[in-house]
C-alpha cells in the first residue's frame, strides 16, 4: 500500500460502554484495502469512505474503527498497526478525565508569516510531542480548535479562483460556477489536507492523539459568513463552501457522504432540522463533558428575500441548533459531570476589538483585520446571541459543573474570566473561564498591533445587569496577550481541578490558570 496519509486517529465518543475511535488512511487509487494489526481494540470495520479528488479521483481514502474497552485503575496504549503506518494511542482509565491538548491555527493566512518561521514552521507541534512523550502524562484527546488548514493561498495560486479573486466585487457576484473552478478547488483541498496533515511534527501527533475538531472561517475561506448578503449568496461562495464542507466532514469528522456522527448533536425535534451541521457533544469523560459547536455552517450576514420581503438578521447558528444544544445541556445536568469545555473558535470572551479598530485604522496592513471583527463575538450583530449563550452557560454552572471556553483564532494566547453576582449563581458557579490559544503554527500580531489592542481594547465589559468579562494578566509583566506562538494542555488532577497549562514558543516556563470545580452541597 502506498500510504499517503495515516493512520490518523478521531475520537468517536463513548457508546454503549465502548470508547471508540476510528482511524483514516489516505492511499493510492488501486491498492488493497489496509489490514490492521490491533492491539488493546477491537475492529469494528475497516471501509472505503471515498476517492479524491471527487472529480478526477487518484486516492482512496479508508477508515478503519475500532472500539475499546477502558479498564478500572489502568490506562491502555492501543496500537492499529496497517504495515508501513501505525497509530498508537492512549486511552484513560475507566471513570477517569482526559489529559486534553488544545491547538488552533494550523497554517499560513499568506506567505509573509509563513517567511517569519520558515526554519520552525512545526516547532510547537515537536514541542507537543515531547510533552506526549513523558511516560504517565500522555494525551488522550487533541482538541482542534479551527483551521486546521488554510485555504489562502487558492486566490494567489495560478488558475481560475486567482482570476476570480482579482475581479471588481459586483463581477464577483455575477460570476457563474464552472467545472474549471470545481476542478481546481476539488484538487486544492484534496492536496492540502494530505500535504498538510502529513508534515513532520504534525503527522506524528495525528498519529498518537485522537483529535476532536470545529471547522473555523480559513477551513472554508478567510471570513466566511461574514461577508455582505450579495457575496455570501453568490455562486462562487456557495460552491467554495459546499466543497470545503465535503472535506471537512471526511478529514476532519471522519465521516463518508450521508453517514451521521455518532457523536452528533440530537436535533430537537419539534424544530426544524438544521440545513447542515457538525456540531458534537461527548459525555461520560470521567468528570468532564464537550461540547463543540459548529460556528461556521449556519453563519451568515444580514438576509433580505427579494421574493417576498422576509428578513433574516445576522446570526452565528441557527435557532434549531441553538435550541438543541441548550436542550442537550439540560440533559446533561443530570449527569453532574464536574467540568464542560465549550469549544468556540473565537474567544465569547476577549478584548474589545470594536474600541480598538479606530487605533488599528491608523496601523499599515491593518485593513486585513476587518471580516475579524465581524466575525467576533463583541460585534454589534452578534451581541443578542453571545449575551443568551453566556446567559445559559451560567444558568448551566449554577447546577455544580465549571464551564470553561477554550478558543482560537486570534494569534495569541490569552485569558479572560466572566463572572456572575447574581443571586442564582452562587456558591462560586458564576465564573466562567475563557481561555485562548493560538496559533500553533500561524505567527503573532506584530507588537505595535498587540499593544493598541491591550491599550484600548482590555477594559471591564459590562454583558448585563450583574455580569461582566475582564481580561486575565496572564502574560509576562502583567500583559494580556502573549505575542508568540503557543498551544495549550488541560491537565485534570486528583481533586477535580483542571490545570491549563500555554506552552508558549521561546518561553522555558508555562502560563498557568487552575479550573476549579463549582463548590456543590453534596
Amino acid at each position: 500500500m502506498s500510504l499517503r496519509l495515516g493512520p490518523i486517529v478521531h475520537f468517536q465518543g463513548i457508546h454503549a460502554g465502548k470508547y471508540r475511535v476510528s482511524a483514516l488512511l489516505v492511499s493510492d487509487l488501486g491498492d488493497p484495502p489496509p489490514v490492521a494489526k490491533l492491539v488493546n481494540c477491537k475492529l469494528i470495520d475497516v471501509e472505503k469512505i471515498a476517492a479524491i479528488p471527487f472529480g478526477k479521483p487518484t486516492r482512496n481514502v479508508w477508515r478503519i474503527q475500532v472500539a475499546v474497552t477502558q479498564k478500572k485503575n489502568t490506562a491502555l496504549r492501543c496500537d492499529i498497526d496497517v504495515g508501513n503506518g501505525l497509530a498508537s494511542f492512549h486511552v484513560p482509565a475507566a471513570g477517569e478525565s482526559p489529559c486534553i491538548a488544545y491547538e488552533s491555527c494550523n497554517g499560513f493566512s499568506a506567505e509573509k508569516y509563513r517567511k517569519k518561521v520558515i526554519d520552525r514552521a512545526n516547532e510547537r507541534w515537536f514541542d507537543m510531542g515531547q510533552r506526549h512523550a513523558v511516560k504517565d502524562k500522555e494525551f488522550h484527546l487533541l482538541l482542534m480548535g479551527g483551521d486546521q488548514v488554510y485555504t489562502d493561498s487558492l486566490a494567489v495560486l495560478a488558475g481560475p479562483m486567482k482570476d476570480w479573486s482579482e475581479l471588481s466585487h459586483k463581477e464577483q457576484v455575477g460570476a457563474t460556477w464552472n467545472k474549471k473552478l470545481e476542478d481546481q478547488v476539488d484538487q486544492f483541498l484534496a492536496e492540502l489536507y494530505v500535504s498538510r496533515w502529513s508534515q513532520e511534527g504534525v503527522r506524528q501527533m495525528l498519529q498518537a492523539i485522537p483529535y476532536v475538531a470545529m471547522w473555523d472561517d480559513h477551513d472554508i475561506t478567510d471570513g466566511w459568513g461574514s461577508y455582505p448578503q450579495d457575496l455570501h449568496e453568490s455562486e462562487v461562495y456557495q460552491n467554495l463552501f459546499r466543497l470545503a464542507s465535503a472535506y471537512y466532514r471526511l478529514f476532519q469528522q471522519q465521516l463518508k457522504v450521508g453517514e451521521t456522527h455518532p457523536a452528533a448533536l440530537p436535533v430537537v425535534s419539534e424544530k426544524p432540522a438544521p440545513v447542515q451541521g457538525f456540531t458534537l457533544v461527548y459525555a461520560g469523560l470521567g468528570e468532564l463533558a464537550i461540547l463543540v459547536p459548529d460556528l461556521r455552517s449556519e453563519r451568515q450576514p444580514d438576509l433580505k428575500k427579494k421574493e417576498d420581503g422576509s428578513f433574516t438578521p445576522t446570526r452565528i447558528a441557527s435557532e434549531a441548533t441553538w435550541d438543541s444544544i441548550f436542550a442537550w445541556l439540560k440533559g446533561l445536568s443530570a449527569a453532574r459531570p464536574r467540568h464542560l469545555l465549550v469549544c468556540s473558535s473565537l474567544p465569547v470572551a476577549y478584548l474589545d476589538l470594536n474600541a480598538a479598530e479606530v487605533a488599528l485604522n491608523a496601523l499599515p496592513g491593518t485593513w486585513e483585520l476587518e471580516d475579524d471583527l465581524r466575525d467576533h463575538w463583541r460585534s454589534k450583530p452578534h451581541r443578542d446571541e453571545r449575551q443568551r449563550l453566556i446567559k445559559r452557560l451560567l444558568d448551566f454552572s449554577a447546577l455544580g459543573t465549571r464551564v470553561t471556553i477554550v478558543s482560537g483564532d486570534v494569534h495569541v494566547a490569552a485569558a479572560a474570566v466572566i463572572e456572575s453576582t447574581l443571586p442564582q449563581h452562587g456558591n462560586g458557579a458564576g465564573v466562567i473561564f475563557q481561555l485562548v490559544s493560538t496559533g500553533i503554527v500561524h505567527t503573532p500580531p506584530p507588537a505595535v498591533a498587540v499593544y493598541f489592542m491591550e491599550k484600548f481594547g482590555a477594559g471591564q465589559e459590562t454583558i448585563e445587569y450583574g455580569v461582566s468579562a475582564r481580561m486575565l494578566p496572564i502574560g509576562f509583566k502583567g500583559h494580556y496577550l502573549v505575542p508568540e506562538r503557543n498551544w495549550l494542555s488541560l491537565e485534570p488532577d486528583k481533586k477535580g481541578r483542571i490545570w491549563a497549562n500555554w506552552h508558549v514558543e521561546g518561553h522555558e516556563h508555562l502560563l498557568t490558570q487552575v479550573i476549579d470545580p463549582v463548590m456543590r452541597a453534596e
